[in-house]
């Protein structure tokens, strides 16, 4: 069963994942306690690190949740936000010569990396909850690398979801970056897993 599928699946079969995307929800509209929010991704992204069972977890520990929240809003900032804000002033330009659709042309490449490149950065920061391994820009390509076209289905949908769910905006949020950063996570850890295989023989 292809990730994404499989996450899916999993993430949704707890009956009470609609209440507690709502939570997530409510927290991530307000300022500062989007950092509960962010945290409460961070752990279900880092579960699936772990190989844990891809689910919602209870919320709790909020100390934890909201340094872990502070840790995860960083990196997006910098690796999703700082990159989608510079390629859309270069739509400015375009739109005032008139180009039309065409205009959002330099948000395409960046969407499409932007948000497997942030989970990947997420990802090495878990291991050892250390900034600078998720600012290794070559560990970072290599990762990209490796995982390859399995990146890009879930990439899509996670922009389609994003695109189409907008009305119910924080909602679509939490629970899009949810699925996508357990399944983002899932793919890496078995292409980590594949590797090791591979070296061993």
């Amino acid at each position: 069963m292809p990730p994404l599928d499989l996450v899916c699946k999993r993430l949704f079969s707890d009956s009470s994942w609609i209440l507690k995307c709502l939570v997530g929800a409510v927290l991530l509209a307000v300022p500062g306690l989007h950092f509960f929010a962010c945290g409460y991704l961070y752990e279900v992204m880092n579960r699936a690190r772990r190989g844990e069972p891809v689910e919602l977890p209870e919320w709790e520990d909020w100390r934890r949740m909201f340094f872990n929240g502070v840790a995860a809003f960083v990196i997006f900032a910098l690796f999703a936000v700082a990159p989608l804000a510079m390629a859309w002033m270069l739509t400015r330009p375009l739109k005032w010569l008139g180009a039309g659709w065409f205009s959002y042309t330099p948000m395409m490449p960046v969407l499409l990396l932007c948000f497997p490149l942030t989970a990947a950065a997420l990802y090495l920061y878990q291991k050892r909850e250390d900034y600078r391994d998720a600012c290794r820009p070559w560990v970072l390509l290599r990762m990209l690398r490796a995982t390859g076209p399995s990146l890009l289905l879930p990439t899509l949908a996670l922009v389609g979801l994003l695109v189409t769910g907008l009305p119910f905006m924080t909602f679509t949020l939490f629970t899009a970056f949810a699925l996508f950063g357990a399944t983002y996570a899932t793919i890496f850890r078995q292409t980590e897993a594949a590797i090791r295989a591979a070296r061993r023989h």
